[in-house]
């Protein structure tokens, strides 16, 4: 009897104290950065730029194994557009721990191409060996590595230079501990995930092929804003054109801003500056680097969410390409929580005044059964070709969803093809771990010669996912239709997704 009692004392325990707080784990990441030339015969040599995110989840030992998402793109030489996107794997091991010294051992593949380049169907590889010397929360990079494009023509081995910083996430955990854990102080930054179109006005003259009669371009993109200081942030901005004649333009821009709160922050001033990537539609940005700098002015309407105006300038430094822009998106902000000298990979958090974030991060193959039609160079569509896809979904319900989907093209002839879309999900259960998946999206696509018109979309799929203990496996069946255009075929995607439960302050 007095053993039962006991029992369920400590069960009640258990529930009262996990009532009471959060487990949460703490996780390695890094933004990493790389710079690369790869040499060519006929023409200037070419420059990429890396760009990428890595969740260092796994320990061997000391080696720390890592995961992330990653865009090579090219900011020099005569390929303007040449620019794609895939996952990383890899290490990284200490050589010299008190030197703070560490070798980088990792490999990349992807989808992508543009800038018309030999990038045959888009498949992209890059393997790299590199060593790291730490400073603080900074990484100076110098290595080995090859990019190469198995199905086209274009590669080469080079050394490369770069720059990590180094941070880490909290996710919550549904592991229960025994033990006595950490309580640390708490700090909050906030974060800015928003919605924008953009247009490019006033173009000046020999900005676009003089084959294309552009006179503005519309554009439609995602934004991440994350705040360094009071009154500074860093800023990320992925675009792609949807109106205006430059199907298959995007552009992938990074930099830092300035804030000047007003109002009791509900009225903020900005300036911003950026630079990165851009290419294709007829869009004559030199190498493929461009920057841009704008003024911005955000209001902030309740919980969180926001609209804001901005207008400036984007322009290749290199290049020809030249215009104002006006940049309207909107958005909502999240306080997250960081902690610093956490000694334990998990620790505890009190409950009040927190709410659960759920979001999932997914990758598939997608395979387009192309229509009985010709593409803008007059040749039949190929049967079918395949693709690479990532998916972001911040779930508002355990049924609805917010979707952010990118598409890139790596088998078949369509290296340049890309989609970036958005739009909504439902999960209807239908037997126990299984559920049906209808989405509906819009977004902006081109590229490759396919035939999209301005870039104008939608897609709608269906299909069924099994909610397995390591993640969820799905298969769906879906069509694409274009505004304008031939392309409408229909997609058959395989994929598995993962899901992230981060802990936010309420607003």
């Amino acid at each position: 009897m007095l053993r039962k009692t006991l029992l369920v004392l400590l069960v009640l325990s258990s529930i009262f104290m996990q009532a009471q707080g959060f487990m949460v784990k703490k996780i390695p990441t890094r933004f990493r950065f790389t710079y690369e030339t790869i040499a060519q015969d006929t023409e200037p040599d070419l420059g990429f730029v890396g760009l990428g995110y890595d969740v260092l989840a796994l320990s061997l030992g000391k080696i720390r194994g890592y995961v992330g998402l990653h865009s090579y793109a090219a900011v020099a030489g005569e390929r303007p557009g040449l620019i794609t996107l895939g996952m990383s794997i890899g290490g990284i091991t200490p050589l010299y721990e008190k030197w703070d010294l560490f070798a980088d051992a990792g490999f990349f593949v992807g989808g992508g191409g543009g800038g018309a380049a030999a990038d045959g169907g888009g498949l992209i590889i890059r393997p790299h060996l590199e060593l790291e010397k730490r400073i603080g929360d900074f990484g100076l990079r110098v290595g080995f590595s090859r990019i190469d494009f198995p199905t086209g023509d274009l590669g080469g081995n080079q050394f490369n230079f770069g720059l990590t910083i180094n941070e880490r996430v909290f996710f919550k955990s549904h592991k229960v501990l025994n033990i006595e854990l950490e309580k640390p102080s708490l700090l909050f930054k906030n974060m800015r995930i928003a919605f924008a179109t953009t247009i490019y006005n006033n173009l000046k003259e020999g900005s676009v092929e003089e084959s294309r009669s552009i006179n503005r371009i519309g554009l439609v993109g995602a934004q991440v804003e994350r705040g360094i200081s009071k009154y500074f942030n860093g800023l990320f901005k992925i675009n792609g054109a949807l109106v205006g004649g430059a199907d298959g333009y995007m552009s992938i821009l990074f930099g830092a801003g300035g804030n000047l709160p007003l109002l009791h922050n509900n009225l903020k001033l900005q300036a911003n500056a950026l630079i990165g990537p851009t290419g294709g539609g007829g869009v004559l940005s030199g190498g493929g680097a461009t920057a841009q700098i704008e003024g911005a002015l955000a209001l902030h309407i309740f919980k969180g969410y926001d609209v804001k105006l901005a207008v400036g300038k984007t322009f290749a430094p290199w290049g020809d390409f030249d215009a104002n822009h006006i940049e309207f998106s909107v958005g909502k902000t999240l306080t997250y929580f960081t902690a610093k000298d956490l000694s334990n990979s998990y620790f505890k958090v009190d409950k009040k005044g927190l709410w659960e974030n759920h979001m999932s991060f997914s990758v598939f193959n997608r395979t387009y059964i192309s229509p009985k039609a010709l593409d803008k160079t007059g040749n039949q569509y190929l049967d079918a070709f395949q693709n690479l896809g990532f998916e972001f979904q911040k779930y508002i319900t355990d049924r609805f969803a917010l979707n952010a989907t990118t598409i890139w093209a790596y088998e078949g002839d369509y290296g340049a093809y890309a989609e970036g879309l958005v739009g909504l999900a439902y999960y209807q259960p239908i037997l126990r771990n299984f559920y049906v998946p209808v989405k509906g999206l819009i977004g902006a696509a081109g590229g490759g010669g396919l035939n999209v018109g301005s870039g104008l979309i939608t897609q709608f799929n269906s299909g069924l996912q099994w909610n397995a203990p390591f993640g969820d496996v799905f298969v769906n069946l879906g069509k694409y239709i274009p505004l304008e255009g031939n392309f409408d075929p229909v997609s058959v995607d395989l994929g598995f997704r993962f899901h992230i439960n981060q802990l936010f302050k309420r607003f």
